[in-house]
């Protein structure tokens, strides 16, 4: 049996390492047999199921042979109902905003399964006390300084006060989506929906859980979270600060996993998705209107280094997917603007068409698509990338 440190080791290593330094195949039955006889390997263990630093790129998160995730299986398979029920209810109850949504999701369903025991007190207090995000009113909207293009909005000077933002942004959405899925755990929140929509499909056929509904990828623009000086953001805001302030364009160790966990809270990326350096997401409003649009990236999907994707409309990156890369300028468009006769350059821009960018699982956007790829002219017709597509909205 290997001690602590050597333990606490093992389950650092990232998945692109574990070759290097272990044989995978060996080291999975170690890790089954070691966290079901020794309690301080499992309390590691556990630590890692939680994402918690320093395991959240371990690779015990990587694919399992019946599991999306490897962890997760192995759980399932080596510890007792008890233990197993108490690292069920500890990946859905934990406010670690490292745990991926489909991840925190698969749990639930495992816990939906085997009963939740003891942990309905725990489970029910979580959906009790939460207290719901609001969102911009229409008089708030009215109000917001305008240079008759963009919105204006306040943005602290500092780094640090930037980071603060977004760190209680990822705290807020951290708890709305362990509500959602305490509720239904519990079975208190409305059934989840079947598919309707092309796009509903193309998440629920993605995300292999019945515990998630396609509607929690909807994301609602004009949410309001905090902002400076005791205002309010919405997460559109927010998003383009993240987007144009240099500080999250770098592999920083203190702050890129930092912005990992925002993208894993609020837009409930899944695991082993990425978001590359000096890639993104935005919204920007079009006068009052900001619809909430479907923004889904499946496991092992890619926005690659320097892709950016203006979600007016809509995107859908199914499993394993890769977009652009190598820093170069790639604008993913998922709206057209429409221009009627004798209308102004304001009025066109308040009419648009929106849709849904969609890659299928596997799909590659190459590298060498440089400038803008304007999802909606693909509306009804072939992308010339094999497994991109638009998807009408509705």
């Amino acid at each position: 049996m290997q001690t602590n440190l050597e333990w606490a080791t093992l389950l650092r290593v990232p998945p692109d390492m574990l070759a290097e330094v272990a044989d995978e195949k060996t080291i999975r039955g170690l890790v089954a047999g070691v966290i079901k006889s020794d309690t301080a390997a499992y309390e590691l263990f556990a630590q890692a199921c939680r994402f918690e630093a320093p395991f959240a790129t371990s690779w015990i998160h990587g694919p399992g042979e019946r599991s999306p995730y490897l962890s997760l299986e192995l759980a399932a398979a080596s510890l007792d109902d008890d233990r197993y029920r108490s690292l069920l209810g500890d990946i859905v109850l934990s406010t670690s905003a490292a745990i991926p949504y489909d991840y925190r999701a698969l749990a639930g369903q495992a816990l939906a399964r085997i009963g939740v025991g003891e942990l309905t007190g725990p489970l029910t207090h979580v959906v009790e006390s939460f207290e719901p995000l609001a969102s911009r009113s229409l008089e708030a909207k009215v109000s917001v300084p305008t240079d008759g293009i963009d919105h204006l909005f306040d943005i602290p000077e500092t780094v640090a006060g930037r980071i603060a933002l977004v760190v209680a942004a990822t705290e807020a959405k951290t708890m709305e989506s362990r509500y959602l899925l305490a509720r239904r755990v519990l079975g208190q929140g409305d059934p989840v929906p079947a598919a309707r929509s092309v796009a509903e499909r193309l998440i629920v056929d993605d995300v292999g859980t019945t515990m998630i509904s396609p509607a929690d990828y909807l994301v609602p623009w004009d949410q309001e979270l905090a902002g400076p000086d005791g205002g309010k953001l919405t997460l559109a805001e927010l998003m383009r600060i993240v987007l144009l302030c240099p500080e999250f364009k770098l592999p920083d160790a203190t702050v890129r996993p930092i912005l990992v966990d925002f993208y894993r809270s609020v837009l409930r990326v899944s695991g082993r998705a990425i978001i590359g350096l000096a890639a993104g997401v935005f919204h920007v409003e079009h006068g009052v209107l900001a619809t909430p649009s479907y923004y889904y990236q499946g496991r092992d999907a890619i926005l690659g280094k320097g892709c950016v994707i203006d979600c007016v409309g809509g995107a859908i990156l199914q499993r394993g997917t890769f977009l652009g890369g190598g820093f170069m300028p790639i604008l993913i468009h998922t709206h057209k603007h429409i221009r009627g006769s004798g209308d102004s350059g304001a009025s066109e821009r308040k009419k648009i068409l929106p849709c849904v960018f969609a890659a299928e699982a596997g799909a590659r956007f190459p590298m060498d698509a440089i400038g803008l790829f304007e999802t909606v002219d693909y509306l009804g017709k072939d992308a010339p990338y094999q497994g991109i597509r638009a998807v009408p909205v509705d």
